[in-house]
């Protein structure tokens, strides 16, 4: 029984063994003629080919843009603070003296001025943009293209023409009333 579990494990050695080495080819498929075959054809000679070949040292190379970022906050481009088509905006609200002597280090947030809802059309806590939700009478508004679009008023009010605002109207009402887009 010992022996022959040993003689097992080694005829499976064995077969193992002479199944990995690899099997010469013979003819035109020989190792050599598909390396000579391949090679001429990556790499032409020089009369058959008038190109140069290509070089990874021809590659022009991009310069990375560098963005000032000594930009104040709240200007329309700060493409070292946040990503194209958005603004840094501060946190807290900052006049202007404020935003001219402020450091680097000034809690800011990217914001997208054309839709935000809180700074629509640039930056509420800057006094540039408008935080829609703070629309006195409104129930239901969005931001669209900078602006503040109004689309529903509570009870007694109604939009005014521009659909930026709730007025009052002349009678009271029973509920909201809804501005329906055509």
């Amino acid at each position: 029984m010992y022996f022959s579990h040993h003689f097992t494990i080694a005829l499976v050695s064995l077969f193992t063994l002479t199944n990995a080495i690899p099997a010469t080819t013979v003819g035109a498929e020989s190792l050599a003629n598909r390396y000579n075959m391949d090679h001429e054809r990556h790499h032409p000679k020089r009369e058959t080919s008038l190109r140069p070949s290509a070089s990874i040292s021809a590659v022009k190379r991009s310069v990375p843009t560098v963005y000032p970022i000594n930009l104040p906050l709240g200007a329309p481009i700060d493409l070292a603070r946040c990503p194209p088509t958005t603004m840094a905006c501060p946190i807290v609200p900052m006049t202007d003296a404020e935003v001219r002597s402020a450091g680097p280090n000034v809690a800011y947030e990217c914001v997208s001025p054309d839709e935000d809802l809180y700074s629509c059309g640039g930056c509420a806590t800057l006094g540039s943009g408008t935080d829609c939700t703070a629309i006195p009478n409104v129930l239901s508004v969005s931001c669209s293209a900078g602006l503040c679009n109004v689309h529903s008023c509570q009870a007694g009010f109604v939009l005014s023409s521009n659909s930026q605002r709730c007025v009052p109207c002349n009678g009271v009402s029973d509920g909201p009333l809804s501005f329906q887009a055509r």
